[in-house]
């Protein structure tokens, strides 16, 4: 599944933020994941609903004493498939039901760390001068004239997609480019509606933000912390937990749209 301008994609080829550079295979540079790691490095899977900057990585490097590597992808898609298959890591930043399934399978420790709640968001691509989406009927009218409405399968965003669907009873009706692998091309007075957290409509030049999707149809993603049960450093995982719902994070959640939430919990 391709998001448009595949910059902030869900659920493409892994990004490392800060770490090894990426290898090559084939004659074709692969970004890195995990695998590259060096002993003693810190390891942080987190979906794509947040990113961290170059200096809240060096501050997190700093706070736990150890090189910082983080490998983004889809919670519910290919980060969960990854650590089902058995991949190691300190730290994880997913969604709640994920951690309720990797739990079950022994992967994670009972803890869950809180650190921010994502609002889903309406992003638009192509020409759809003064789009209302304040209202279930704006919203329902504006996604059943759109050429294409694009989310991600196994994204941040599925609740609120299949809220707005079920609620609007719109399922069957609407244009669904969730699995097109190629961009949807437009013509003249054509749009694309996107569903995705806002914390990734939000950088991405290719879409127009309409804002989050309206209170009634609204499903907020839950950004948790999680430890690896096999983790090499637990000391280190904490540290890394105690940094993210401190105060050092609070810039990039408030210039990506996300609001800052510190709950504790224990799976069961």
């Amino acid at each position: 599944m391709k998001k448009p301008s595949g910059a902030f994609a869900v659920g493409l080829a892994l990004l490392l933020v800060h770490g090894a550079p990426a290898t090559v295979r084939g004659g074709q540079a692969l970004a890195p994941t995990l695998a590259d790691a060096k002993p003693g490095d810190v390891r942080l899977i987190a979906t794509a609903a947040i990113r961290f900057p170059d200096a809240v990585v060096a501050a997190a490097e700093k706070a736990i004493g150890k090189k910082l590597v983080i490998q983004y992808g889809s919670a519910r898609g290919n980060l969960k498939d990854t650590i089902l298959k058995g991949q190691e890591f300190e730290v994880a930043i997913l969604l709640p039901d994920v951690n309720e399934e990797i739990f079950k399978a022994g992967k994670i420790l009972p803890e869950t760390h809180e650190i921010a709640r994502v609002p889903i968001a309406f992003g638009l691509r192509g020409e759809a001068p003064g789009l209302d989406v304040s209202t279930p009927e704006a919203v329902r009218s504006a996604l059943l004239k759109a050429k294409s409405v694009k989310y991600a399968p196994t994204g941040a965003a599925l609740l609120t997609v299949k809220k707005v669907f079920s609620v609007l009873d719109i399922a069957d009706k609407v244009q669904d480019s969730s699995t097109a692998r190629a961009e949807v091309p437009l013509g003249p007075g054509e749009y694309e509606i996107n569903i995705y957290p806002i914390s990734e409509i939000i950088p991405n030049k290719a879409l127009k933000n309409l804002g989050p999707v309206i209170a009634p149809l609204q499903v907020p993603s839950i950004l948790q912390t999680v430890i690896g049960a096999h983790a090499n450093d637990q000391k280190a995982a904490r540290a890394l937990t105690k940094f993210l719902q401190g105060p050092a994070i609070d810039e990039t959640l408030k210039t990506t749209g996300m609001t800052k939430s510190v709950v504790d919990g224990t799976l069961k």
